[in-house]
């Protein structure tokens, strides 16, 4: 009963700064198709092969509480002809999200999470738009002294040539690695990025950057990104290793964080998902968004 104040707080302020960027209010089910989220999210990753709750239901269908709000969201846009509105569609939700985590300080098996979309624009300017709206938000609700880091991974057109050249370069340091990240070499290996392992973090210091390899139109996306996050005001750190933990992400990617050490005091993550419409069966659809845990901030 306590934190039921804090909890209004931040409700409310999340309702009222989504509100004033033009975002409407949707909600998801709290179970889908297992097929969207290893469809959507990726067969290979961590929540998919380690963190979802799936189970059969009495009619033998194989259902999973959900995980994370995109996928749903983008499933919704496309049953409920959301295509057919004016673009791009400005979409916000505040809900329960459900993951196997192993027990520890800040991380709960049910945690909440507030989340934008907005689907149907593939412009830069969009993609600023999210960015400074999780960061007036944060503000909004009384954080101060946040970094805000980026990155871009690149599309379908020149991520290949980046994967090739960190998979030739971790495969020279494949004795040294940890076991996950044997793994992930073959299977994810944007994930080699992200590992928290301390004996792979000098070998993912040296890696190769993707920005480095960049397309002219990922590349002009990259600056005009940049541009716009100065012209609003926004300060920024440009983080070579910043990788997200879906398949989905192209592109932007950034993380919002507090002044405190180490990356699991995140508190909005996000970026540029261009291609997972149409892994959902829909036609091309680009869309950006954030997710941010509620919990994290109240503490």
């Amino acid at each position: 009963p306590d934190a039921q104040a804090y909890w209004r707080f931040v409700r409310t302020t999340s309702d009222r700064v989504a509100s004033s960027f033009d975002y409407r209010r949707i909600d998801t089910p709290v179970f889908e198709d297992a097929r969207l989220f290893v469809r959507g999210i990726g067969e290979v990753t961590d929540i998919v092969e380690k963190e979802t709750y799936t189970f059969e239901d009495r009619g033998g269908d194989l259902l999973t509480l959900r995980p994370e709000g995109t996928a749903p969201v983008c499933r919704a846009y496309l049953e409920n002809g959301l295509h057919n509105l004016p673009q791009p569609v400005r979409l916000y939700y505040l809900c329960p999200v459900f993951r196997y985590e192993r027990p520890q300080s800040g991380r709960y098996r049910q945690h909440n999470q507030f989340g934008v979309e907005a689907l149907g624009d593939a412009d830069a300017s969009i993609d600023a738009e999210v960015i400074e709206l999780g960061w007036r938000l944060l503000e909004s609700v009384g954080l101060k002294q946040m970094s805000l880091s980026v990155n871009t991974t690149g599309d379908s057109q020149c991520r290949p040539s980046y994967v090739d050249s960190l998979q030739a370069y971790y495969r020279e340091h494949a004795g040294e690695i940890c076991q996950d990240c044997t793994r992930r070499l073959e299977e994810n290996p944007l994930r080699l990025l992200d590992c928290k392992q301390d004996s792979c973090q000098p070998i993912i210091d040296d890696a190769p950057h993707s920005i480095g390899y960049l397309c002219d139109q990922c590349a002009a996306h990259w600056r005009d990104l940049l541009s716009y996050l100065e012209a609003v005001g926004l300060s920024y750190q440009i983080e070579h290793r910043l990788v997200r933990g879906f398949d989905y992400y192209t592109r932007t990617v950034f993380e919002i964080a507090p002044p405190t050490e180490g990356r699991q005091n995140v508190l909005v993550g996000g970026g540029r998902y261009d291609g997972l419409i149409g892994e959902l069966g829909g036609r091309p659809t680009p869309g950006v968004g954030f997710g941010m845990g509620v919990e994290r901030v109240i503490v």
